[in-house]
């Protein structure tokens, strides 16, 4: 059965939240119900897009803009299909299902997640798998892949999950993480891992600099990255992007004014 698929007219002039459309709330609704539903801002789903029916729960969005937030916010399964950009806080409190972008997101993609499988095939704004101001925990499981670049303070707080930046992530990449494993192919900004209390910062560049903080403790070949290697190989061939891993990391131990019980491994 073909996709249910809402094309977008034409950009709107203020962003518009749609998170009252995922897959789970749509199923069961028939063309004129889906386009009755009531998104924020005093619009209804036929003001802004033109409605193809079909399963709810492979929802194509096209024509997309970066006007359009929050798409995918708290979805717990199926799939929404991006084609073209979004803005900001897509994935926000994702808890399962894939949502797959096209173009590039904005600011807080899959802050809260806590399953599911969220890619980015351009790039990503500030705090990607971060926190919201105010909350105590970004990113709390599931996937989180950018095939592009991430902004700043990518990983801020992350506490659980898997993290993948396919190109350069700004500065604080990984600021105050708890848990979790967030990997960087190209290079990261200024101040990476800082504060971070557990978890692993995985990068595949040299950064300029690393916090003083952060103590030398040679080199090793650690057996989960090739585990994690494998599962990636096998369960996700899209993500040939971020690898391979090599076998042998440099471990710098810190954030010692922390702690200490988190590390930053740098490829060899």
């Amino acid at each position: 059965m073909a996709a249910l698929t809402l094309t977008l007219r034409n950009a709107p002039a203020r962003s518009i939240d749609l998170s009252p459309l995922t897959p789970q709330r749509l199923t069961g609704l028939d063309k004129s119900a889906i386009g009755a539903l009531h998104i924020r801002g005093g619009l209804r789903v036929a003001d802004v897009f033109d409605i193809d029916a079909g399963d709810a729960q492979h929802l194509v969005i096209r024509n997309s803009c970066d006007r359009l937030t929050h798409i995918g916010a708290a979805m717990r399964s199926g799939t929404i299909t991006v084609e073209g950009d979004c803005g900001a806080y897509a994935g926000l409190g994702l808890n399962g299902g894939h949502l797959n972008v096209s173009g590039n997101a904005g600011s807080f993609a899959g802050s809260g997640m806590k399953a599911g499988l969220i890619q980015i095939h351009g790039n990503a704004g500030e705090f990607a798998g971060g926190a919201l101001a105010g909350d105590r925990q970004g990113m709390r499981g599931g996937i989180l892949a950018i095939h592009g670049d991430a902004g700043d303070r990518t990983g801020e707080r992350m506490r659980r999950g898997l993290l993948l930046v396919g190109g350069n992530a700004g500065a604080y990449c990984g600021a105050n993480m708890l848990a979790g494993t967030l990997f960087v192919a190209g290079k990261v900004g200024m101040m990476p891992g800082f504060s971070l209390k557990r978890g692993t910062l995985l990068l595949a560049c040299v950064p300029d600099n690393l916090p003083v903080t952060f103590q030398d403790s040679g080199e090793h070949s650690l057996l989960f990255l090739t585990l994690l290697e494998r599962q990636l190989q096998r369960d996700h061939p899209s993500f040939a992007r971020f690898l391979p891993f090599s076998q042998k990391v440099r471990r710098y131990c810190g954030d010692l004014a922390w702690g200490g019980t988190g590390e930053i491994l740098i490829f060899s």
